[in-house]
C-alpha cells in the first residue's frame, strides 16, 4: 500500500526506500558494520533476557520475581543514561563501544553456569549499564553523519534488519529451552558467543577508528 501525506501526495513506498536505503548502507563500511554489530547483539540481548523469563516460569517463579528482572534492567540502564553524555564526549566512540560490550559479554558469561535468581538478577543489571553510552555513541555517530535527504531511508535499513533477526530470536530460545539436553545454557551460550561477536566486530572493523564526538566530521561514514 502507497502511504499518503495529509495533503493527498503519494510518496514512495517502504520497500522502495528499503531498497534505496541498503544501495546507500553498502556503500558506506560504519554502517555497514553497526549493522551487523547491531543485529548479532541484538540476538544476544533477546535470547538473554527472554531465556531467563521462561526459564524462571518454567520453575514456577513468582511472576513478581520475573516482572522485577525488567524493572532491574531498566533502572540499571537509567543510571547508564546518566553516564552516557560524559563517557562519549570523554571516550573515542570507537573505544567507548568496545567497552561497553566487554562489560556486556563480561555480564553474560556467568550464566553459562549459575541459573539461580540472584545470579540473572545480577547479571541483567550489569547489562543494562553499558547500553546507553554504546547508543549514544554509535547512533549519534551514524545518524550525524548520515545526510538529511537519507535519514529515512538509513533509519530503515538499520532498524528493520536488527528488528527482524531480534522477532525470530525468541522462537529458538523456546526451542533450546524444551530441549532436555540443551536448556538454558544453550540460550546463554547463543547470547555470550552472539555478544563475543559483537565485540570482535568492533574491535576488528572500521568502527575502532571512529574518535571523540568533536572530530567526527573528519571521519567517513
Amino acid at each position: 500500500m502507497v502511504a499518503v501525506w495529509a495533503h493527498g501526495t503519494s510518496v514512495v513506498p517502504f520497500p522502495t526506500h528499503l531498497v534505496e536505503g541498503w544501495r546507500w548502507a553498502l556503500t558506506k563500511r560504519n554502517f555497514l558494520s553497526a549493522i551487523i554489530l547491531g543485529a548479532i547483539v541484538n540476538i544476544a540481548c533477546v535470547a538473554s533476557i527472554t531465556g531467563a523469563q521462561i526459564m524462571l516460569a518454567a520453575r514456577g517463579a513468582n511472576a513478581v520475581m520475573i516482572g522485577l528482572l525488567g524493572t532491574a534492567m531498566g533502572v540499571s540502564t537509567l543510571v547508564g543514561s546518566l553516564l552516557a553524555n560524559k563517557l562519549v564526549d570523554m571516550v573515542p566512540t570507537g573505544k567507548l563501544i568496545a567497552g561497553a560490550l566487554t562489560l556486556f559479554v563480561v555480564s553474560q558469561m556467568p550464566l553459562l553456569f549459575l541459573h539461580s535468581y540472584a545470579a540473572i538478577l545480577i547479571c541483567q543489571i550489569l547489562a543494562g549499564l553499558p547500553f546507553p553510552a554504546l547508543n549514544a555513541g554509535l547512533l549519534g555517530f551514524l545518524y550525524g553523519k548520515t545526510p538529511d535527504n537519507m535519514q529515512g531511508r538509513a533509519s530503515a535499513v538499520f532498524e528493520t534488519t536488527v528488528g527482524i533477526l531480534g522477532a525470530a530470536c525468541p522462537a529458538m530460545v523456546g526451542w533450546l529451552l524444551q530441549q532436555p539436553d540443551l536448556g538454558f545454557t544453550a540460550v546463554m551460550a547463543v547470547a555470550v558467543v552472539c555478544s563475543v561477536a559483537g565485540l570482535a566486530v568492533s574491535l576488528a572493523g572500521p568502527l575502532r577508528s571512529i574518535p571523540n564526538p568533536d572530530q567526527w566530521s573528519e571521519v567517513f561514514l
